[in-house]
């Protein structure tokens, strides 16, 4: 039996809304672990990089629906891989950000929320910076290109 044109359309829809679900689900669960390898990445997790983390929903189209409490979430969950062994939730955190390898507007995007992340606290060292490399690497961007390393001082002392 053939389908009517409003049932298909109404199916079609159906399917288009679990689709956007699961993307935004898995940009969340994405966002979270990279955001985690960023607060982990200097071995102390400092609030100002935590109050970065939550207001990552603003920076990703997909994800401006979405409630809150459901990144922090996802947050607490990737933060806790890393109490349990750092070296597994670092390998997680990177497992996990493949998933944008590909995606250029949201891995640029995520690129910049996770400096704004390392930089949130008032030091942006080497380790976050290694972090940051690794990311890029996993997201398939150079990380000159990608702004990861500071600019030189320019001036005369």
């Amino acid at each position: 039996m053939p389908f009517s044109r409003p049932q298909l359309r109404d199916d079609l829809q159906i399917e288009l809304d679990q689709w956007l679900q699961e993307e935004a689900e898995q940009l969340i669960e994405t966002v979270a672990a990279a955001c985690a390898l960023m607060a982990h990445a200097d071995g102390v997790v400092r609030q100002a990089e935590q109050d970065s983390m939550a207001n990552a929903v603003s920076h990703f189209e997909l994800l401006r629906g979405t409630r809150r409490d459901e990144l922090i979430d996802a947050f607490e969950r990737a933060m806790a891989q890393f109490d349990i062994e750092h070296a597994a939730g670092e390998r997680a955190a990177l497992e996990t950000v493949m998933r944008l390898r590909g995606n250029g507007k949201a891995g640029r995007s995520l690129l910049r929320l996770c400096r704004a992340i390392a930089e949130s606290d008032g030091h942006y060292g080497v380790e976050e910076q290694g972090a940051l490399v690794a990311i890029c690497r996993r997201l398939g961007h150079d990380p000159v290109a990608a702004g990861v390393f500071p600019e030189p001082a320019t001036g005369v002392v």
